[in-house]
């Protein structure tokens, strides 16, 4: 069974990386294969917690869309450069492929052989010098021909003689294969004149063997003169008759979206998809493109698309965990949902491990623990609940009775650092997309103890935040500076809307600043007030 990916929001804090991995632990408890991911670089913070408890950053998940080996239905049939027109013609018939990839002895993809290439190569054949226009193996002669040996050495490998019927005796030259009938002295003319292999077209009772001694092969053929000649057509490699014709094909790995509009506008109706190694693993159609597997996924600390992984609508949503508002939460199945009024996800999580009767390991609740002093800004945002303290405290002492105090205190500082931080890293790190009332923009918050050396970089910030309304297009961009020490906030905006923030909060902004007293919380202090104040800007 494929693995559970869980995973937070796309600009990740500590919150959604230590709920993805808390989780994560608590389903392989239970004996669910989930594994954590996260959507985008850690920050200061989170790398600071991850490093004390001596956890792995998760990999990256760049995306969840349905790929070709998602899909339930690949044909596995291909052809080998080595297999006679016979036998491709069979399979192609029997199986209804109108084209198969052919590969070589490696597995590796040769090219493509369509029906008509076949029934092309018959319409225009000539028996003359056929085995030196074309390669076959006396394998395949054999195989086509149904023959059995009756005297010599029957050779191996590739043909190196050419094609003769029996009238044309003197033509025969060593190592030549000739076609006859039962009479015994078409047979001796042949082995005299060097032939390699003789192919004698008669029933079983009318067969006559040669008077004259030799290791010359004599294979006998249940069929007509005619009928022999034909069938010898039919034992020409694949190989002999590949062209160079251009087609698609397709990496196992490739995007069902990226695929879809080739397939559509090409000519051909099969195409070959291949392994990393160049190895073929399959052949679709369009029509396989219907059904496929979608990958299961829980989502933990955010629930809109926008805020989520590339490629959310293909994958299945097994369940939400969230301490968010719900947006445009639209799902086709059922969804398992926990939502509560806390501070934190990790508060949640811990609650599900408590539902389960599962403890956490240290790490695992010192992540979670970390992740609400973190979200609630060691109980100071107003998100905060006495569920949040509650469970900071049972974790602390699964973790050795730990001073989360003073813990918390040492990771908000690690993680407020701007040190060798970008101006666009630092608006970044933690921006989240909201729509209002028409109005799009960016809000970034960055909680730190040297608001002073922040607002020294104004200039260089806002300079940033322009080029980023830009580019994302957004009406406004607002970054909110969270003195971790005051328990208040400066409010910075560039943009077209900057009395926004005025009407919502009531104050004056001057150079595009303001002090928020007591607002740390974008979530409950923040956004709902500027959604308020977007409905009079009508």
């Amino acid at each position: 069974m494929e693995p559970i990916l869980i995973f937070g929001h796309r600009h990740p804090d500590t919150d959604s990386i230590c709920s993805s991995i808390a989780l994560a632990e608590l389903k392989k408890e239970m004996g669910i294969n989930a594994i954590p991911y996260r959507l985008g670089d850690i920050n200061k913070e989170t790398e600071y917690v991850l490093k004390y408890f001596g956890v792995k950053v998760p990999k990256l998940l760049k995306t969840v869309s349905a790929q070709i080996s998602d899909l339930t239905r690949v044909e596995k049939k291909t052809l080998s450069i080595d297999d006679s027109l016979r036998s491709a013609l069979d399979i192609m018939t029997v199986e209804n492929f109108s084209s198969l990839p052919v590969v070589d002895d490696k597995k590796q993809l040769k090219g493509m052989i369509h029906i008509s290439d076949i029934a092309n190569t018959y319409l225009n054949l000539e028996h003359s010098d056929l085995f030196g226009k074309y390669k076959t193996t006396y394998e395949n002669l054999k195989d086509v021909l149904d023959g059995i040996i009756v005297s010599g050495t029957y050779p191996s490998g590739i043909i190196t003689g050419n094609l003769k019927a029996v009238s044309e005796l003197e033509n025969v030259t060593q190592g030549d294969i000739v076609v006859t009938t039962s009479m015994v002295d078409g047979i001796d003319r042949s082995i005299k004149a060097g032939a390699k292999v003789i192919i004698v077209a008669c029933d079983e009772d009318d067969f006559i063997s040669p008077r004259v001694t030799s290791d010359c092969a004599i294979m006998r053929v249940h069929a007509n003169l005619f009928k022999t000649i034909s069938l010898v057509s039919q034992s020409l490699s694949l190989s002999s008759i590949m062209n160079n014709t251009k087609f698609y094909s397709f990496k196992k790995d490739d995007f069902l979206h990226d695929i879809k509009d080739i397939m559509k506008e090409a000519t051909q109706t099969n195409f070959p998809v291949t392994e990393k190694d160049g190895t073929v693993y399959g052949t679709i159609r369009t029509k396989n493109l219907i059904n496929f597997t979608r990958k299961q996924v829980i989502l933990v600390d955010h629930n809109e698309l926008a805020h989520s992984v590339e490629g959310l609508q293909d994958a299945k949503i097994l369940q939400v965990i969230d301490h968010h508002k719900f947006g445009n939460f639209i799902t086709d199945e059922p969804v398992k949902i926990n939502a509560e009024i806390v501070g934190c996800t990790c508060t949640i999580v811990y609650e599900l491990f408590r539902e389960a009767r599962i403890t956490p390991s240290k790490k695992a609740a010192g992540l979670m623990m970390s992740a609400i002093l973190s979200d609630t800004l060691m109980f100071k945002s107003p998100t905060c609940t006495q569920k949040d303290i509650d469970t900071v405290k049972e974790l602390a002492l699964i973790c050795e009775e730990l001073d989360y105090e003073e813990y918390g205190m040492n990771m908000l500082i690690a993680g407020t650092s701007l040190a060798n931080r970008s101006p666009y890293e630092i608006l970044t790190t933690d921006m989240k997309e909201f729509s209002m009332n028409g109005i799009n923009m960016g809000i970034a918050q960055v909680n730190t103890v040297d608001v002073a050396g922040l607002l020294n970089k104004q200039a260089d910030l806002e300079r940033v935040m322009k080029e980023i309304n830009k580019n994302s297009e957004f009406s406004m961009f607002i970054l909110i500076i969270t003195d971790i020490i005051k328990s208040g906030s400066y409010a910075m905006v560039a943009g077209d809307f900057p009395e926004l923030i005025e009407r919502a909060f009531n104050v004056q902004l001057e150079n595009n600043l303001t002090w928020l007293e007591g607002v740390v919380s974008r979530k409950k202090q923040i956004v709902p007030f500027l959604m308020a104040a977007s409905q009079s800007l009508d």
